[in-house]
């Protein structure tokens, strides 16, 4: 009798512990291993652009005080410029691995890995890098296929450099004919596309260069955008100007997954209330800004715009139709709506060119 009571006492007090035990975990916040949410944040912030660069001190800095003001100080930023943490070919992957919690760069220094963002590069499609911007990030939020480019990441904000140029020392350029046989330099693996298929020879080089090249005979003429004219001197070697928006330059601004993971909900509510379509127009306006002061500098010191419109316009064209064509056939050959995503995009720059009128 003895040996049963204490038995079912030794049985009582085993119960009362495991309720104890389970009650303890069901109190707990579910959580995967290495996913708590931390309260407080100091993230590193990468990109290739030098600390003075407006996108750093006028997009990512208000971006840095927005997030610490409206978190009540829980988050900070970090900024690491000039490559100094990767050079700007692995700031992408950076984010990825979350050796940075943001990076920045542009999406052609990783060839091959965002075929549909290389829309932006088609000529005639852009006419202002916060036009092209606005394109870009509708693009983004309507097709999945765009959001699976970078799936591997937490984008906060896809943006575009003002449409690039034809500058020339010596040569008048008006018409496709005008280009052919010419050396002219490229900034990326589309614009040699379109420099090959107006006949003339495409020559890579970086855009410290383009000015010694361009003032010695190196080359012919350059593709570039209105603001290296300002902000690299090429008003001092430029004569001739031809405006026809051939290419644009887009870029990426993304974070970590497990960095966003780690926000706590109000903070991921703030985050996603900073960033997108209007921070992406407000980037791209800054590359704009430059590109007026750039072509009004080139036109005081006497070089000729060559504006192509009407008939003029209608001949680039043609003559860059098989650019566009290409592109559509190798993207829908992967498996991708290129016809779609083309059609969309240019139905955007048509109501993006009406809102201005």
């Amino acid at each position: 009798m003895q040996n049963c009571y204490i038995r079912n006492c030794v049985l009582l007090i085993m119960s009362l512990f495991i309720i104890l035990v389970l009650t303890s975990c069901a109190n707990k916040p579910s959580s995967k291993p290495g996913d708590s949410v931390e309260e407080n944040h100091n993230l590193i912030v990468s990109h290739f652009q030098p600390g003075n660069h407006p996108i750093q001190t006028k997009i990512l800095d208000g971006l840095a005080d927005d997030l610490n003001e409206q978190t009540d100080g829980s988050i900070t930023m970090e900024f690491y410029p000039s490559n100094t943490l990767g050079d700007a070919g692995s700031q992408y992957d950076m984010a990825v691995t979350r050796e940075a919690d943001i990076a920045l760069s542009v999406h052609g220094y990783s060839p091959g890995r965002f075929p549909l963002v290389t829309i932006m590069e088609l000529p005639f499609l852009a006419e202002s890098a916060e036009h092209a911007s606005e394109i870009l990030m509708t693009l983004y939020e309507e097709f999945p296929e765009m959001q699976e480019e970078h799936a591997d990441t937490y984008p906060l904000f896809l943006f575009s450099a003002e449409p690039a140029q034809i500058i020339s020392k010596d040569f008048r350029i008006e018409t496709p004919e005008d280009i052919k046989g010419l050396r002219v330099r490229s900034p990326s693996p589309m614009a040699n596309n379109i420099i090959e298929t107006l006949g003339a020879t495409p020559v890579s080089m970086p855009m410290g260069d383009v000015y010694e090249s361009l003032e010695r005979g190196v080359i012919d003429a350059a593709v570039v955008p209105f603001e290296s004219l300002y902000n690299y001197s090429f008003h001092e070697v430029t004569n001739y100007i031809t405006m026809g928006d051939f290419s644009a330059t887009p870029f990426f601004s993304v974070m970590s997954k497990k960095t966003y993971e780690n926000f706590s909900d109000d903070d991921q509510f703030v985050l996603d209330n900073l960033i997108g379509k209007e921070l992406a127009k407000e980037a791209g306006s800054i590359y704009d800004v430059d590109g007026k002061k750039g072509l009004e500098t080139a036109i005081e010191s006497g070089a000729e715009v060559i504006e192509l419109e009407g008939d003029a316009l209608i001949q680039w064209k043609k003559a860059l139709e098989p650019v566009v064509n290409e592109w559509i056939e190798e993207r829908t050959a992967e498996g991708y709506p290129a016809q779609e995503i083309y059609d969309r995009a240019m139905e955007l720059k048509e109501e993006l060119s009406d809102r201005e009128e």
